[in-house]
């Protein structure tokens, strides 16, 4: 064995019992913000600088103690194909809710959190989820235009 390969398995995350047996995980997800005020001239801006207005993002919700004014997501950024996993404010993130992933890299990536490991073995894990959204549907500032 090459002294590159043990380094490389050396890095690689050891897991744990069945955490890649499970079919799906359970995540919660948001989109993107359309419209959202930026800086003291409150200039509206569309999106944020690494999402389009309403993509879909994984969230990871592991800044409580900051009130989860700021989010790691994991999400396909503007004009790439490829995940980018970042935090950006909650604020700027819409429609909170939880769904099942199937994503083979996401799925790893939530396995792997702190946040989902202590509720993703629990009987209620999906209760506790929704728990959570309710809260951070009520972070969301996102610009409404209403048609008189």
């Amino acid at each position: 064995m090459s002294i590159r390969t043990k380094i490389s398995n050396w890095f690689k995350p050891k897991l744990k019992g069945d955490l890649d047996n499970r079919e799906f995980e359970w995540c919660i997800i948001g989109n993107i913000v359309h419209e959202h005020y930026w800086g003291e001239e409150k200039i509206i801006k569309r999106g944020t600088k690494q999402f389009r207005p309403g993509a879909k993002v994984y969230c990871m919700p592991e800044f409580g103690g900051m009130a989860h004014e700021d989010i790691r997501v994991i999400g396909k950024p503007r004009k790439q194909n490829r995940l980018i996993n970042i935090v950006i404010r909650t604020r700027h993130i819409k429609s909170f809710r939880v769904q099942k992933v199937f994503h083979p890299k996401i799925q790893f990536d939530i396995g792997s959190h702190l946040y989902y490991w202590s509720n993703r073995r629990s009987k209620n894990e999906e209760k506790n989820l929704h728990e959570m959204v309710e809260y951070l549907n009520t972070l969301t500032e996102e610009i409404i235009k209403k048609s008189i």
